[in-house]
């Protein structure tokens, strides 16, 4: 019997009384959860697999198929690598990932939704300012020099995207560099090569 980690994804699994459903009912089934999330499952397997989709199916949740999978995975390391090395307005950035990914944007984003309970356009805008906050914090670069290297319009663009959704300002993130170099906690790095 094999007892490794296994991490399933699934789709219709975005909010969190249902992920307190599914953890219970997995658990009850005699699933060992490891951890849960929207779009993914990681369990301890101590048997078959074979009762997982149905026990899912009752609670709208079903696995993703093969083609599926490989769109999410293809978008998001897409996403990944946009962004570690270039800068495109959002637009654009969406447009390419449709087309990278081979997959028409409403059939992306209705795929997102399903999985991470959030529209493909919302999971670029939070991973985009994810991207600014680890260069505010772990680079020499400007708030300017950011802005442009995350793909928005401009240094107010992004101030005003970090105190909506985090409700604090670049100097926060600037004044966490400066300790942690006057601490030499971590060294700081550079910005990859093509994001000068």
């Amino acid at each position: 019997m094999n007892s490794g980690l296994i991490t399933v994804s699934v789709k219709g699994l975005t909010s969190r009384g249902l992920i307190q459903h599914i953890r219970h009912e997995l658990s009850e089934a005699g699933f060992r959860v490891i951890a849960i999330r929207p779009g993914r499952i990681m369990l301890q397997q101590t048997g078959p697999l074979l009762n997982l989709e149905p026990l899912l199916g009752v609670w709208g949740v079903s696995l993703l198929n093969e083609r599926e999978q490989q769109v999410f995975e293809h978008a998001k390391n897409g996403l990944a690598n946009h962004l570690s090395q270039r800068s495109l307005s959002l637009r654009n950035l969406l447009k390419h990932l449709s087309e990278h990914t081979h997959c028409p944007y409403d059939q992306l984003n209705d795929l997102f939704l399903a999985t991470e309970g959030i529209t493909f356009g919302r999971y670029v805008v939070l991973q985009r300012l994810d991207k600014a906050i680890e260069r505010l914090t772990y680079t020499r670069a400007t708030v300017a020099e950011i802005a442009r290297q995350t793909g928005y319009q401009d240094e107010d663009h992004l101030i005003r995207h970090l105190e909506a959704e985090r409700g604090l300002p670049p100097a926060h993130f600037l004044a966490l560099r400066d300790t942690r170099m006057s601490r030499g906690m971590h060294r700081l790095v550079t910005a990859p090569v093509g994001m000068n």
